[in-house]
């Protein structure tokens, strides 16, 4: 949770430095950081049914190797190119992979008390992340580089995949057969085009309020298209009835 949440954060204040050490420009950059944000941000749906089918220990593992392959690609990128592929490309998979399956994993690991407080920890890591994330790559721009603070991610990505014992194993509770295709089509688009449509909003506020409504019609499409898929009796992408909890819905 830490790292996912650093690597839309650390990288701000070191724009200048990767311009010139990339021979780039800054609008190049600053795409690739919001690329970063907007993928991880379009698979979260698909991802978390996908840990019901994969299961949800084997898919975060997927996850932590492809972050650990695309930091340590950033890390080396010898262009604006490579570093996109990198960061934004493989990266926001991979945060895509393990955000879900870092919340499932926990859950199903303690129960009550313990399930509450396990949960806080989870939370506090991404907040303390990203009230750190500027600072830390401050530091890591002045006194070495910024490719050291992906370094550092690939150092607790090799951790984590160290640990692996540790992760209790979750059997899968769906079949490939009950992967909702269609819905995740939908959604990548609406979510693709309603985040799309938010980072847009500085440069182009007309272009970016259209977007952002296409975006919204896309999820009411997306939403009508899962509650008809569940009346027929099969398995919804997204149980739109989740929607009936206050507390949900107020979160």
């Amino acid at each position: 949770s830490f790292i996912i949440t650093l690597d839309s954060t650390f990288m701000n204040v070191s724009i200048s430095q990767v311009v010139a050490d990339l021979n780039t420009n800054v609008n190049t950059i600053q795409m690739t950081m919001a690329f970063y944000t907007l993928i991880t941000a379009a698979f979260m749906l698909l991802s978390t049914k996908l840990q019901d089918i994969v299961g949800k220990k084997s898919l975060f593992l997927i996850g932590a190797v492809l972050y650990g392959i695309g930091t340590f690609i950033a890390a080396i990128s010898q262009s604006d190119t490579m570093l996109f592929i990198g960061w934004a490309v493989i990266e926001g998979l991979a945060g895509a992979l393990m955000t879900p399956a870092t919340v499932s994993i926990i859950s199903g690991t303690y129960s009550g008390e313990r399930r509450t407080f396990a949960l806080a920890i989870e939370s506090v890591m991404a907040a303390l992340s990203a009230a750190v994330g500027p600072l830390f790559g401050g530091i890591m721009t002045t006194f070495l580089s910024w490719r050291y603070g992906f370094a550092s991610e690939l150092l607790i990505v090799i951790i984590i995949l160290a640990m692996r014992n540790k992760i209790p194993d979750f059997e899968p509770t769906e079949s490939k057969r009950d992967l909702d295709i269609a819905g995740a089509i939908i959604s990548f688009i609406g979510l693709i085009l309603f985040v799309l449509g938010i980072l847009m909003l500085s440069e182009d506020a007309t272009t970016s309020i259209v977007v952002i409504i296409l975006g919204v019609i896309a999820l009411a499409v997306f939403a009508l298209f899962e509650i008809k898929r569940k009346r027929k009796g099969e398995v919804p992408l997204l149980d739109m009835d989740l929607f009936k909890d206050k507390n949900l819905r107020v979160g």
